[in-house]
């Protein structure tokens, strides 16, 4: 039987499978409970970010930067410059990205948020759907919050 996760990701993966096709973003999903994302930056650069969506919606799925083929994460080289959002540590700065909560990675710039109640932040912008999180993300990499180029 499929837990609330898978459940959850299959119908939600839908709207990102769509979006990716219509925008030319490559995806793949890898299982139930993880995809590879591309997505281009404003200096025609391409990102890359590993989704893994384990207890999600109870809890937000880990955004992490990661290599065109998704076998290396969380290396400087993968990660963009930038502020807000993109983060200096390399995290990405946001209540649905359960990387940003210091109570779960170091490198996560908040232990000011509450990771059970992610969704009611303030900081969220709405962003509560996968979809809406990969094109939130699309957006700052096109914003002048992109410094051009990589962390490493």
């Amino acid at each position: 039987m499929a837990t609330l996760a898978e459940l959850t990701v299959a119908e939600e993966l839908a709207a990102v499978r769509e979006i990716a096709a219509a925008r030319g973003w490559p995806l793949t999903v890898l299982d139930p409970l993880r995809f590879h994302l591309g997505l281009p930056a404003s200096d025609r650069s391409m990102f890359y970010l590993l989704v893994v969506c384990d207890n999600y919606p109870v809890q937000p799925p880990a955004w992490h930067w990661c290599n065109a083929d998704g076998t290396r994460t969380d290396q400087a080289s993968d990660k963009p410059k930038g502020s807000g959002y993109l983060h200096p540590s390399g995290v990405i700065c946001a209540p649905w990205n359960r990387l940003a909560y210091k109570s779960v990675d170091a490198r996560g710039p908040h232990g000011d948020w509450a990771i059970g109640n992610w969704q009611n932040n303030a900081h969220t912008h709405g962003c509560t759907t996968l979809a809406a999180m990969a094109v939130k993300i699309r957006v700052e990499l096109n914003s002048p919050r992109y410094n051009r180029g990589r962390l490493g």
